[in-house]
């Protein structure tokens, strides 16, 4: 399958077309380019940064010509609309022509409060009298005319000299009301968007001019828009990377620090990550930043300006992403594929993503004839040039959003941390909240600026968010989770792949593509400051969290059933060591580019780039297929697409008008997920308007287990894991007391008490699994332990043992009042706040456990819950904490009862088993305890979670009890 074929979202010129976007003229023949004194490569190049649809060469009328104009220049304002204002550099033969020309052009009444873009003219009056202007092809025509205009040249950017000789000199920039510029203009003043040429000049610059406080590394590429629209050689772009601290040259001594890493703009819309990081790295290299500047010594900060293509482009790619093809910049890189879907995370991987791994690159991968180097080089540069850093303690990836109830919202990412690492997150997230408080008092102090914003660039008439920031998992904050995300990578352990920090993502409102608000961008610009500055402050801190228990022991019951490791798989060897059989093979079918690849092992991978349209597009499942994956690849940006079974009927659905500028980025669907599928001809529908381009994932088995190997050309990865290491992670942050693990043996032969006294050996008993439910002796001595006074905590399946227990509260609840089933996401509802198993939570926490990184697939009801009836358990007395509606049976999943001078606390979903059933060649975690459900289970525990910054005590969480 070739790049082209399988991403190229085709037009349909007619003959009398004079005008094309980029992605549009991309499909003409090269002749089409013929006479017309530009050639194809600049007329892409053009489009692609003008935003706009031009004419071809040997189309444009050449209204404006002159010989100070460039090639670019004069094709840019030629081709496009006639009130299409091109961004232009201009040099002037003096001071009197300059002059001149800002007369007739400028406004010298511009004020920011109410005037909604940059102000149309800037100038300079040395080195060379130059002005900087947004001007019609009339417009410029004009000036021309008037004289004393000796070069002009096409400029994007934030600074309006970048693009001439000494643009960074000490000269001053007119008119008055304009603040004096640095390399990255203040938001004020700035004339757009910063731009990536402009970026790759101003980060040498600094790095010349500041070599001990900046080190500038440029560490790859994207795949580029030339291999994508062409399959010419691509245009790349750079992925920048630049590093921030004291002595920066001191290369052992960089390594040593503790570093805050900070990548911006993955996808290439979402631009105020790009636009704050510019500035503060300015600053603090120039010694000038009171927030930055003191924490150099002892932390280095890292910038990483990771999507060069969605950058570059600055136009919508309507065979993209399925983002609002209104946009300038671009969610994902030129083949279309979203750049935050694509990163290594461990367990469930979905068949149609392109995770790039660069220690296992297996080239060309099975069932295509392009390899991840062709498709991720960005996301393969970025994991392995991250992984060459020691002692990352944040990555955060600044995100934006569209016009949400929170103007910021910070996600939790799916991985899992001790309890240490789990309070730095939240700590950073609590701090980021004081800081915009402290800056802002509430979104009322912005109104006017949001409201405006809203009226001027969105369908919105009193836009104001609700609060400044909220933060939670990403399933608390939207509903929805994904798989193959930097964070879920960064946060993985070292020894696993990842980079052991602690990952966040924010998501920033008040979103444009199109428009520089600088109105209102100085706020969103601030937001982002006050961000990168809460997580550097908290990256030079001494940071501890401890667990408070009353001097209290705990037992919790082992259970080797609960263990899942890569040996259990049936495609790799007895041995353990992993399997062989590289996928080979592809063909090609009418519906489009196909591929598909087999091992020996009875894997098969079946795929195909299609459009789904007005007809129903055909999925042949077979009876050892295994999961349905389709892809997104853009094309349309509403109707519902629908996955219907043999009969007809739905199964699956989006609805992509439901994503639209309102919504966090992480929302924008990328995929659609279905597993054991019924044999049959399946079918894919879609009623919107136009095509939508998608790639078709089928992956067949004979086996219970898929051959990752086959289907995406990566070993499989070692690993055993467990849910109960949560309380082997959580003991060394006691205290006092202990956490220990027992046997059901143990249990059943008296170990819980001592003796014949009546005593106790613990305090308290969890049981996360119904092992030795069958055995009397077990089950009578957890009896004999509770009317002695432990307090018991069941979990998952444990909560089984309600049939058996005849003590409390218990004693009234049999197996007919109990059900497992499977949900969407082990999300909590119809929560009680008053219950102590939710002491200290909030509102928008709601999610236990994070499903993709043990092997549960984001949005597919496969997640296992136990839950209790819900008059049954009122009935026994019940005291319920929270509910969980699951495919089969819904009840209480979140509760307690009691037994005497005891409590039975109950989490219906918390501590599952690895899912294996999916592909997950990056191996597993243990267990998947959101910051909710981690302080659930020490909330049954009966303890009180402390944290510390600095030796201070800043919080606590729970209560002992």
């Amino acid at each position: 399958m070739s790049t082209h074929d399988q991403h190229h979202d085709e037009a349909e010129p007619t003959d009398d077309r004079t005008e094309y976007t980029a992605e549009e003229a991309a499909d003409l023949e090269a002749d089409a380019f013929d006479g017309g004194g530009i050639d194809r490569r600049t007329f892409l190049s053009v489009a692609a940064a003008t935003g706009a649809a031009l004419a071809l060469p040997t189309t444009v009328s050449a209204d404006v010509t002159d010989d100070a104009l460039t090639d670019v220049a004069e094709f840019a304002v030629n081709a496009t609309d006639e009130d299409y204002e091109a961004t232009l550099v201009l040099e002037f033969a003096d001071g009197d022509a300059l002059g001149a020309f800002y007369d007739e052009f400028g406004e010298p009444d511009w004020e920011i409060d109410e005037d909604d873009r940059a102000p149309k003219v800037v100038y300079r009056e040395a080195p060379t009298p130059a002005a900087h202007a947004r001007l019609t092809a009339a417009e410029l025509e004009a000036a021309l005319e008037d004289g004393g205009i000796e070069h002009v040249d096409f400029s994007p950017g934030a600074n309006p000299f970048w693009k001439l000789d000494d643009p960074y000199g000490d000269y001053e920039v007119y008119p008055e009301y304009v603040e004096e510029y640095d390399v990255f203009p203040s938001v004020e003043s700035a004339r757009d968007f910063v731009s990536h040429g402009e970026v790759g000049w101003a980060l040498e610059h600094l790095e010349a001019e500041h070599p001990d406080m900046v080190n500038l590394e440029r560490i790859g590429y994207g795949p580029g828009h030339e291999n994508h629209v062409t399959g010419e050689d691509p245009d790349l772009g750079e992925i920048y990377v630049a590093e921030l601290t004291n002595d920066v040259q001191d290369r052992e001594a960089f390594a040593e620090k503790d570093k805050a890493v900070f990548t911006v703009a993955i996808h290439g819309n979402e631009q105020a990550g790009r636009e704050a990081a510019s500035r503060i790295l300015e600053n603090a290299a120039k010694g000038e930043s009171e927030a930055f500047n003191p924490l150099l010594d002892d932390i280095a900060i890292v910038y990483v300006y990771i999507n060069p293509d969605g950058w570059l482009v600055r136009e919508p790619h309507v065979g993209g992403s399925a983002d609002d093809p209104t946009i300038n910049h671009e969610r994902g890189n030129s083949t279309g594929l979203d750049t935050n879907r694509q990163y290594p995370t461990i367990g469930w991987v979905d068949p149609a993503f392109w995770p790039a791994e660069p220690a296992d690159d297996p080239g060309i991968r099975p069932g295509y004839d392009v390899g991840y180097e062709d498709m991720v080089p960005d996301a393969l540069a970025a994991v392995e040039h991250l992984r060459g850093y020691d002692n990352v303690e944040y990555l955060c990836d600044y995100h934006m959003m569209g016009w949400a109830d929170s103007m910021v919202l910070n996600l939790e990412s799916n991985a899992t941390y001790e309890h240490d690492g789990t309070h730095n997150l939240d700590e950073v997230n609590r701090r980021i909240n004081d800081a915009m408080t402290d800056r802002w008092g509430g979104p009322e102090a912005i109104a006017e600026d949001t409201i405006r914003a809203g009226r001027d660039t969105a369908d919105h008439e009193e836009y104001v968010p609700e609060t400044l920031q909220n933060y939670g998992s990403i399933y608390d904050s939207l509903e929805y989770n994904i798989t193959g995300g930097l964070l879920g990578w960064a946060g993985i352990e070292e020894e696993r792949g990842g980079l052991g920090a602690v990952t966040v993502a924010p998501e920033l409102g008040l979103r444009d593509f199109q428009n520089w608000r600088p109105y209102v961008e100085r706020h969103l610009e601030t937001a982002y400051f006050l961000s990168m500055r809460e997580f550097a402050e908290l990256c030079a801190a001494d940071t501890d969290a401890t667990v408070a228990t009353d001097d209290s022991d705990v037992a919790y019951v082992r259970s080797e059933t609960l263990t899942r490791s890569s040996a259990d798989l049936s495609h790799t060897p007895d041995d353990g060591s992993p399997g062989k059989g590289k996928g080979k093979g592809k063909g090609e079918s009418e519906n489009g580019s196909h591929g598909a690849a087999s091992g020996d092992g009875g894997t098969e991978v079946r795929c195909r780039a299609d459009r789904l349209g007005a007809e129903p597009t055909p999925v042949d499942v077979t009876e050892n297929t295994q999961t349905v994956s389709v892809c997104f690849l853009g094309g349309g940006e509403d109707g519902v697409v629908r996955l219907c079974d043999p009969d007809g009927e739905p199964v699956r659905e989006i609805d992509l008008s439901e994503h639209d500028a309102d919504d966090c980025c992480m929302t924008d669907p990328s995929s659609l997920f279905f597993s054991t599928p019924d044999a049959g001809e399946w079918t894919l529908q879609y009623d919107g308007d136009g095509e939508l381009a998608v790639e078709i994932v089928v992956v067949d088995s004979d086996e219970e287990h898929p051959d990752p190997e086959v289907v995406l050309g990566y070993s499989q990865q070692d690993y055993e894991v467990n849910p109960l290491a949560f309380f082997e992670d959580l003991d060394p942050f006691l205290e006092d007391g202990s956490i220990e693990g027992i046997s059901v043996h143990h249990v059943g032969v008296g170990r819980l008490l001592k003796g014949n006294s009546g005593k106790r050996h613990y305090d308290e008993l969890v049981i996360a699994h119904d092992d030795g439910i069958d055995d009397p002796d077990y089950v009578a001595a957890i009896e004999a332990f509770v009317e002695a006074g432990g307090d018991l905590v069941l979990t998952d399946t444990g909560l089984y043992l309600l049939d058996v227990l005849e003590v409390g509260d218990a004693a009234d609840l049999s197996a007919a009042d109990i059900a497992s089933t499977t949900i969407t996401i082990a999300n909590l509802e119809d929560r009680n706040f008053d219950h102590h198993l939710l002491t200290d939570l909030r509102e928008i926490q709601r999610e236990i456990w994070k499903s993709p990184q043990i092997g549960y697939s984001a949005n597919e009801s496969d997640q296992p819950i136990t839950v209790i009836d819900d008059d049954a358990f009122e009935a026994a007395g019940g005291e319920v904490a929270g509910r969980m509606d699951g495919a089969d049976a819904a009840g209480v999943a979140a509760g307690s009862l009691s037994a005497g001078d005891a409590e039975i606390n109950l989490i219906g979903s918390a501590l599952p088993p690895a899912f294996q059933e999916y592909l997950h060649p990056f191996g597993m975690a243990d267990h998947a305890l959101s910051f909710m459900g981690h302080t659930m289970m020490c909330n049954a525990l009966g303890f009180e979670q402390r944290r510390f910054v600095d030796g201070e005590l800043v919080g606590t969480w729970g209560e002992l009890r």
